[in-house]
C-alpha cells in the first residue's frame, strides 16, 4: 500500500538514502531541504528512482520558526494526508550558533522544529500515522536556560541535550496521541554514519549510512513498528532502550514540553 511519506533533512546523508529507498518501492515521498538550488539538483536525482511518481518538494529553514510554520501550510495545502513524518534534519556544528530571535539555533533546529512542524501537521495525520524523531546516542541531562537562549553551550553539549529533549517530548506527545496515531518513536539510527554532520563533527568518514536508513525505513513500513508510544530505539544495539536517565522522569518531560510551548507561544501570540 503506498504511504505519502515526510522526510526532513533529506537532501543528504540519512534522510537521502531513506528517501530513495521508499521512492523505488513505489511511495509518495516529500523532501525538504533548506538551499533551493541543492533541493532541485536531488529532486531530479530523486526522481531516476521513483515510480512514476514525482517527487515533491518543500523548502525552508528549520532554524526559522516562521519558515516552519510556512512549510506547514504549504504541505497541508497540498496533500490530504501524512501517513509518516520523519523528522530527521538536524543541527550540530555551526558558526552561527544564536538565531535571530535570540535562541541557539542546535536547540531550535534539532528540538524546537521538529515537536512544531508535528504539531502544526497533526490534522493530516490518521490512526495509522507513525511519528519518527531522530534522536542520537549522544544525551545529556538539559538545561532549560539553554532552550530559552539564557545559556550558550559548545557544540557537542548542545547537540546532546537537544536530541535527550526531542526524545523527552516524543515521550509527551505519545501519552497525547496515543489514540490519534499509531505510532510515534524516537531513534538512535546509530553511531557515528558516514554522514556530513560525522564528518563536520568529528573529522571521520563515519560507517555505513545504510545502518540508519534501513532502520528509517523499517519504522516507516514495518507492522513489528506498529503501535509503538513513546519509546527509544538504539540502534547500536538493535532494541528499544531507555533514554538518558534525566529523559526518564515524566515531570522532566512535560517540563521540557511546557518551555517549548511557552517560546511558541510568545513568537506566534
Amino acid at each position: 500500500m503506498q504511504k505519502t511519506i515526510l522526510i526532513t533533512g533529506s537532501t543528504d546523508g540519512i534522510g537521502f538514502e531513506t528517501a530513495k529507498t521508499l521512492l523505488s518501492l513505489g511511495h509518495n515521498v516529500l523532501i525538504h531541504g533548506r538551499n533551493k538550488e541543492k533541493l532541485k539538483r536531488v529532486e531530479d536525482t530523486l526522481n531516476e528512482f521513483s515510480k512514476n511518481i514525482p517527487v515533491k518538494t518543500y523548502c525552508a529553514d528549520l532554524s526559522n520558526l516562521e519558515e516552519v510554520k510556512t512549510l506547514a501550510e504549504n504541505i497541508s495545502k497540498n496533500h490530504k494526508n501524512i501517513d509518516v513524518i520523519i523528522n530527521n534534519a538536524g543541527i550540530y556544528k555551526t558558526t552561527s550558533p544564536i538565531t535571530k530571535d535570540g535562541f541557539d539555533i542546535r536547540f531550535v533546529g534539532n528540538t524546537i522544529a521538529p515537536y512544531f512542524l508535528t504539531k502544526l501537521l497533526l490534522p493530516l495525520f490518521n490512526k495509522d500515522s507513525r511519528i519518527i524523531n531522530l534522536s542520537s546516542a549522544a544525551q545529556a541531562k538539559v538545561d532549560i536556560d539553554a532552550i530559552k537562549g539564557k545559556v550558550l553551550l559548545n557544540h557537542g553539549e548542545a547537540y546532546a541535550q537537544s536530541k535527550l529533549a526531542l526524545t523527552m517530548f516524543t515521550i509527551v506527545q505519545a501519552q497525547e496521541l496515543k489514540n490519534k496515531v499509531s505510532s510515534i518513536i524516537s531513534v538512535n539510527p546509530a553511531s557515528l554514519l558516514a554522514t556530513k554532520m560525522v564528518k563536520e563533527g568529528y573529522g571521520i568518514i563515519g560507517n555505513d549510512i545504510t545502518i540508519g536508513s534501513n532502520i528509517l525505513l523499517a519504522m516507516s513500513l514495518d507492522k513489528k513498528f506498529e503501535n509503538i508510544k513513546g519509546e527509544y530505539y538504539d540502534n547500536d544495539n538493535n532494541k528499544f532502550a531507555l533514554p538518558h536517565p534525566f529523559g526518564q522522569n515524566i515531570e522532566n518531560c512535560k517540563i521540557i514540553v511546557d518551555t517549548i510551548e511557552e517560546i511558541l507561544l510568545a513568537k506566534f501570540e
